[in-house]
Parts: C-alpha cells; structure tokens; sequence
C-alpha cells in the first residue's frame, strides 16, 4: 500500500516538473521566434523603402535621358532651321542637362546597390527565420509527443497498470484450473457410475439364470413344478448379498 502511495506522489512531481521543463523551453522558442518576426517585419519595412528610392532614382535618370535626347533633337532642328543661335542655346542646354543626368546616373547607382544588399539582406533572413519557425513546429511536436508519454506512465505509476494485469491473470488462471478440475471429476463420476450399472446388470442377470438352472434341476430330479426366481426375487437376493458383505 505504501509502495503504492510512494509511486502516486512520485508521478504527480515527475509531472509538474516534466510539465514545467517541457513548456519552459517552448514557450522560449515561440517568443524568440516572435521577436524575429517583429525583426523580419522591420526589415522589411526598411528594405522596402531602400527599393522605392532605387524605384525614384531610376525614373529621375530616365527623365534625364530623355531630356538629353530631346535637347539634341532641338539643336538639330534649329540647325536645319538655319537658326545657329537657337541651336546653340540647345546644345548648352544639353551639356548642363548631361552634368545632371550623370549625377542621376551616380545616385541610381548606389541606390541599386543598397536595394540590391537589401534585397539579398531580406531574402536570406527570411530564409532563415522560416527554418527557425519549422524547427519550432518540429520541437513542438517532440515536446507534445514527450508530454503524452510522460502523462501515459504517470498514469501506469498512479494506477498500477501492470499489477491489476498481473493479479487478472493470475487469478483468471486459477479460476480456469478449477473449473478443468471440476469438469474432470465430472467426468470421472459420469463413467465411474456407467461402469458400476453396467457391473449391476451383469449380477442381475447371472442371478436369474442361476436361479433357472436351479428350478430346471428340481424340475427334474423331483418331478416337482418349480418356478424360477421373478427378477424381482432375484434383485432381492442381490441386494441381499451386498447387504451381507
């Protein structure tokens, strides 16, 4: 009874503490894994805001482009306009508008590489983050699969599982031995009273023809009608005889 107390106790501590150590480090992982979304998402933010200024960037150094064309254009046609004067005035409109393109050419640039490195940057942490997240549903389901074994020999320790299955068996087994012992003592007394009928009939009929002979003799020798034992005389006499023995 006491061993069995001892086992109660014991499987409620291992329990709580299994309980405690198996949560502990899980709810850990789910807030690291919380804090580097909260990460993820800032990197995102900032990544996104590096691209739209490339996304600017870009479309300031075509719009120079474009005016760079469309200034040569115009110096053409004054040229062919004959007007040299207006022609002029393009192409120094030109060489200050190629001075700006290349400076929007230098910022597209380095506005292309860090959206690039914020590119690469972003893709390999959400790699990375999304490994940790699957590692944190793998060890959630080792942690719930260590809880169910802990539980389920928690409860085999309380209710002594493996004892009830002994006592049943043992105990099952003697009920069987009895009852093949009582079904061959049936079987003994069902043959042993076939064969004493059997050995009482045989008497029984040795009597009566004894008993006939015997009549058959006085018949004869005397000339006297006797009659043989009734079967009724003759069991008498059997039972006369296991009386006096």
């Amino acid at each position: 009874m006491f061993s069995r107390i001892g086992r109660f106790f014991k499987a409620i501590v291992n329990a709580v503490l299994g309980e405690a150590e198996g949560q502990i480090p899980v709810s850990m992982l789910e807030e690291s894994v919380r804090e580097m979304l909260e990460s993820l998402r800032a990197l995102r933010e900032a990544a996104a805001t590096t691209i739209a200024f490339e996304t600017r960037a870009k479309r300031d150094l075509d719009a120079q482009n474009q005016r760079v064309k469309g200034l040569q254009s115009q110096a053409e046609e004054a040229l062919k306009a004959g007007n040299e004067k207006l022609a002029r005035r393009a192409l120094q409109l030109q060489m200050e508008a190629k001075g700006t393109r290349d400076l929007a050419e230098q910022t597209y640039k380095a506005a292309k590489l860090r959206a690039d490195n914020a590119r690469v940057k972003l893709k390999v942490e959400e790699e990375r983050v999304q490994g940790k997240i699957r590692k944190l549903g793998e060890l959630k389901a080792i942690s719930e699969m260590n809880q169910a074994q802990a539980k389920m020999q928690s409860i085999t320790d309380e209710y002594n599982i493996d004892g009830a299955v002994n006592v049943f068996d043992k105990t099952a087994g003697k009920i069987q031995e009895h009852a093949d012992k009582l079904s061959a003592m049936d079987t003994i007394a069902v043959s042993e009273g076939a064969e004493l009928d059997r050995q009482l009939a045989q008497i029984s009929q040795k009597t009566e023809v004894d008993a006939a002979l015997d009549a058959l003799k006085a018949k004869l020798a005397g000339g006297v009608s006797a009659e043989p034992d009734s079967p009724a005389k003759a069991k008498e006499k059997i039972s006369s005889a296991f009386d006096e023995k």
